[in-house]
Parts: structure tokens; sequence; C-alpha cells
């Protein structure tokens, strides 16, 4: 897998390919990213982020006042499932908060987690993206998205 897919993977389990701060600087989707800044305090041109694991990360993710980052740094690993205390009461804590239009966002990251483990960051990423992704036009969406962005139709995410 390449180093720019790699990047893409959060340390927490979330999939930084859908996220807002990713997702919306990518498509240059305006109406996003005039929403980001108003709520992030942050000018629309300053809003880039290029993943979690990049050299560019959104300032309230390079931040992470879940911990993620510092701990991984502590324990010596990438993700979350490589540590020996995996799962830990602080990606527990995590999984339990987060929800915008209803969508439940941070629920899986145990789960994604540990498939990630069990079957390979590979294919967590096509699985994410098919599971990611408009039915109809095939765009990824945003992690709470309600209708496709590019096409329209409304999209059930759990």
């Amino acid at each position: 897998m390449e180093k720019t897919e790699l990047q893409l993977i959060g340390i927490c389990g979330l999939h930084c390919k859908t996220c807002p701060r990713y997702l919306a600087y990518q498509d240059q989707d305006k109406e996003e990213l005039r929403k980001m800044s108003e709520a992030d305090g942050v000018p629309v041109e300053a809003i880039r982020c290029d993943g979690c694991l990049s050299d560019h990360v959104y300032p309230t993710c390079r931040d992470c006042r879940h911990g993620f980052r510092r701990c991984a740094g502590e324990k010596k690993v990438t993700w979350c499932f490589q540590c020996p205390d995996f799962p830990c009461k602080r990606l527990e804590d995590f999984s339990k908060i987060h929800v915008v239009n209803g969508i439940w966002h941070h629920k899986r990251v145990i789960e994604n987690l540990q498939f990630m483990k069990d079957h390979g960051i590979e294919e967590w990423v096509r699985k994410q993206e098919k599971e990611e992704s408009c039915p109809n036009c095939g765009k990824l969406l945003y992690w709470y998205a309600l209708k496709c962005s590019c096409c329209g139709v409304p999209v059930h995410q759990s």
C-alpha cells in the first residue's frame, strides 16, 4: 500500500479519506470549507489535511485532545490495534462520542481496529471505501452525510 494511502488511516481507527477536513479540501467544497472555517476559527485558505499520519494534519487532529497521537508515540505504535493495551479505556470513551446528523461517527473505531488487526489494513481500506461511497455514483461521502454531495441521492449510514 502506498504511503499516501497509509496516511489516511487514523491512529484511532477512523478513515481520514471521508473526513470533512480531508475531503472538503480535496473536492474544494466551498460550502463545507466555509462551515469548518466558522466552526473552528480557521481561515478557509488554511483548511487542509492530508491525513492523520501525514506531514500536513488539520490543527484539531494534530493537537488530538483525545491523546491518541501522544499515546501512540509513547507506545511506539502507528495504530492503536498494535498496542498491547488494545482496546483501552481511551478508545472505549472515544467510541461513544461525536454524533452529527444522527450519525454516531466514532461508534465503530474499536471494530475497525480489530478488523485491521485480523484482516490487514489493505482489506480494511477496501471495505471502508465500499461502505463509505454513494451507492448511486460512487462518490466518497462525508462521515455524517445524509445525501450525496455529488448526485444528491439520500444515503443511509450507520
